[in-house]
């Protein structure tokens, strides 16, 4: 996985007047609705640099909504996960960092307190997989660069399970002529692959279609349900009350938990890293980028302002939701 490393780009703004574009969106993750909308500009996408502008776009407020309802996802599991806990309303009312801290720290502290002696606890954990159909990948490029889907080059970084042409550092289950793989890949495809991916799609393309193609298949990817159970090996309890407290806390949360931090810190945040590069480097060129937009230039600037803007309140969601993911799995001995 990539890390989130913030962009850090200065670009000059003074060319879009502070009256113009879309009003200033929410700013927290309780957003219902997100700080760039396209559409308020009307139609641009009537040539080659609208129609990649307007793909660019409409994939950033797809994936500022989807990182947020992540992160009240996690939030919601952390609030179940306080409920079972019996945890005083004080320390439920905050961010979701904070509420999950809690968490995390009444399960670490009642484990500690709840027994006499020493205790043994086994962990019974199968994690989330998560699949992105890398066809939506091409699909998405094709259309942004007004090229055909066979023509985008989409790898897998996972294990390609539909057809994987080129290289692939595993088992295929078929091979051409030239001994390249023809077939599923039971290991990485570094080839180009076609159907499900168990990791993320990754789009070789320009920049603003390579960033909407990835953001449109990894923010959708689907992820599948963790297994979680505890045994317990002759516990010499002293407090049961509170440890059946912390097992109904923990099945109530820790798959939950599981399934988001798997999507956000896989996909999610593979196309979180593309999408940050791209909103720079296009930010940086948007005096000549929306030039040929006519009325609907200074509306597009001002909306690439805001994507900028955007990235490091959805950088901070991102690393949020997988830290408190990690924390509170951890706590329950899920590493």
């Amino acid at each position: 996985m990539r890390l989130l490393a913030k962009i850090m780009v200065v670009v000059s703004l003074a060319v879009i007047p502070a009256t113009c574009g879309p009003a200033p969106g929410p700013k927290g993750p309780g957003r219902k609705s997100s700080a760039v909308n396209p559409d308020e500009c009307g139609k641009f996408d009537i040539n080659d640099a609208g129609r990649k502008l307007y793909a660019f776009l409409k994939a950033t407020a797809e994936l500022d909504m989807q990182v947020a309802a992540l992160h009240r996802d996690a939030k919601r599991a952390c609030l179940a996960m306080a409920a079972e806990l019996n945890l005083p309303a004080k320390q439920r009312n905050g961010d979701l960092k904070f509420v999950c801290g809690n968490v995390a720290r009444e399960i670490d502290q009642g484990l500690d307190q709840s027994f006499e002696g020493e205790y043994k606890m086994t962990v019974d954990y199968k994690p989330a997989v998560c699949t992105v159909d890398v066809d939506v990948a091409a699909k998405a490029a094709a259309e942004c660069s007004a090229s055909a889907s066979a023509d985008v080059q989409v790898t897998c970084e996972g294990t390609c399970g539909g057809t994987c042409n080129g290289a692939c550092d595993g088992t295929c289950s078929a091979r051409n002529a030239s001994g390249q793989c023809a077939g599923e890949c039971q290991g990485t495809c570094r080839g180009s692959c076609s159907g499900d991916c168990r990791g993320s799609a990754d789009v070789q393309a320009e920049a603003s279609c390579e960033a909407s193609a990835e953001i449109h298949a990894n923010v959708n990817a689907t992820c599948t349900d963790p297994v979680f159970e505890t045994k317990w090996e002759e516990p010499r309890v002293k407090d049961p009350a509170r440890l059946k407290r912390i097992d109904a806390a923990l099945a109530v949360g820790i798959p939950a938990l599981g399934k988001i931090g798997a999507k956000v810190a896989g996909p999610v945040s593979h196309a979180v890293v593309t999408w940050a590069k791209a909103t720079g480097e296009l930010v940086a060129a948007s005096g000549k980028l929306v030039e040929g937009l006519g009325a609907a230039s200074v509306c597009v600037a001002a909306e690439l302002a805001a994507a900028f803007e955007a990235v490091g309140r959805i950088q901070a969601e991102v690393s949020v939701t997988i830290e408190v993911s990690a924390s509170v799995s951890g706590s329950a001995g899920v590493h």
